[in-house]
């Protein structure tokens, strides 16, 4: 022992009774947990493959993926801020962003010019047809290997639930 130092300063100390104790983790805290290492730890891996492609940042691919899937490849601003779980001052800024470089445009309602459209443009196609592949690929790479297709439409539903009932309110 160090001289100077007595037993005591150097024993583990035990918890007293006024002091409260961090509640143990839960099952389902757990799982939100491994939910967003899961995404975030996915999410840099997409984020640094298209970098190196030398192709526009995942959020991006996000918007042109979503808005390419909506009837006529256009989708309310509203609808599609929901869909992308973002704010609209956010999603106003990221679709300026890919209006600025040519991929989609500012549509609006012909009967209610307040409602206004992100409209997918053909060079916005020819980018989604670039960036996805290297989604896809790393997609697989980091669930293939995991997961089997049908654990992965499992999971898919599983998540559905929990964000539907998260939106409706139902808690």
């Amino acid at each position: 022992m160090m001289e100077g130092m007595s037993e005591q300063a150097t024993a583990p100390e035990a918890p007293s009774e006024g002091k409260k104790q961090c509640p143990a983790p839960t099952p389902h805290g757990e799982a939100w947990g491994a939910l967003s290492r899961t995404h975030a730890a996915i999410s840099q891996r997409l984020q640094e493959a298209l970098a190196q492609g030398d192709m526009p940042p995942l959020p991006w691919y996000e918007v042109l993926a979503t808005v390419a899937e909506a009837p006529d490849q256009r989708m309310r601003m509203g609808d599609l801020a929901e869909a992308l779980v973002i704010t609209r001052g956010g999603l106003t800024k990221l679709v300026d962003r890919l209006v600025k470089a040519g991929l989609l445009e500012r549509t609006f309602c012909e009967t209610d010019r307040r409602v206004s459209y992100a409209t997918l443009l053909p060079a916005g196609v020819e980018m989604l047809l670039e960036m996805r592949p290297v989604i896809v690929r790393e997609l697989d790479l980091a669930f293939s290997a995991n997961i089997s297709v049908e654990k992965a439409n499992e999971l898919r539903d599983t998540l559905d639930s929990v964000r539907s009932a998260t939106c409706r309110g139902v808690l």
